[in-house]
């Protein structure tokens, strides 16, 4: 909706000038305040890939789509996929127990294994009954997590029968850096993580590492954790990206 424009009038105050109005116009400027962008507008910047299998305008998706990106996960701190998935409407996140512990996903109420989760459009959903567990699932290298609510079985199969969750991870871009960081709490909890990420000439890479040790609450009761994520691609032309995506994760409780 356009803004009222505001109006700033200059009349000479004199006596005179009361006649000269029957013929002279006033001068008047007018200045327009330009519009501020909604929210909605904002959204309709972001693209989701998930809900179509092509690239659309999250506003224009068919199906019900919540959008978590690596920006969301840095500012609230975020370590762990199950709990940046906590915050999405429809989902119910299940965890048995203290971390390390099987975390289960449950979207709109049906059973864990109707939730397809990819990687990078890579199914990872594990074994003959196709539940997945994300009890070590870090967000190291994450670039953004799509979730479509809502049969996607035409799209994805038969697992997909309550929705998808599709994890995409980063791809390097601009000149390569390297971030390590560490930080600890209470219960003799500790984590070290690195991420690095770059670009030279057509070839591309990003890598993030973690490590969280902890003893959690209750006795006899810790938790080990290593886990890496490697995206390395290359480009021979700017429409075709050759790439490789590596994983690794190791736990170790009790």
């Amino acid at each position: 909706m356009r803004n009222r424009p505001v109006w700033f009038c200059f009349r000479r105050a004199h006596a005179l000038s009361l006649a000269l109005l029957a013929v002279v116009p006033v001068v008047c400027f007018a200045q327009e305040t330009s519009p501020t962008p909604s929210p909605s507008e904002a959204e309709a910047e972001q693209v989701v890939v998930s809900a179509t299998r092509f690239d659309i305008p999250l506003d224009q998706s068919p199906a019900s789509v919540s959008v978590i990106t690596s920006e969301d996960l840095e500012q609230k701190q975020i370590e762990r996929v199950s709990n940046a998935l906590r915050e999405v409407p429809g989902l119910s996140i299940v965890q048995t127990g203290t971390a390390g512990q099987l975390t289960s996903i449950f979207t709109r109420g049906l059973r864990s294994e109707h939730t397809q989760v990819l990687l990078d459009g890579i199914p990872i959903n594990q074994g003959l009954q196709g539940a997945f567990n994300f009890a070590d699932f870090t967000t190291d290298d994450i670039e953004r997590i799509e979730v479509v609510r809502g049969p996607q079985s035409t799209l994805y199969g038969p697992r997909a029968l309550a929705g998808v969750i599709q994890i995409f991870t980063k791809q390097g871009t601009g000149t390569p850096s390297v971030m390590v960081a560490a930080e600890g709490g209470s219960y003799d909890t500790f984590r070290e993580w690195a991420q690095s990420d770059g670009k030279i000439d057509g070839f591309d890479y990003s890598v993030g590492t973690s490590r969280l040790d902890t003893d959690n609450a209750r006795p006899n009761n810790n938790y080990r954790n290593t886990a890496a994520i490697a995206d390395v691609g290359w480009s021979p032309s700017e429409t075709l990206r050759l790439g490789s995506l590596f994983t690794y994760s190791v736990s170790d409780t009790g």
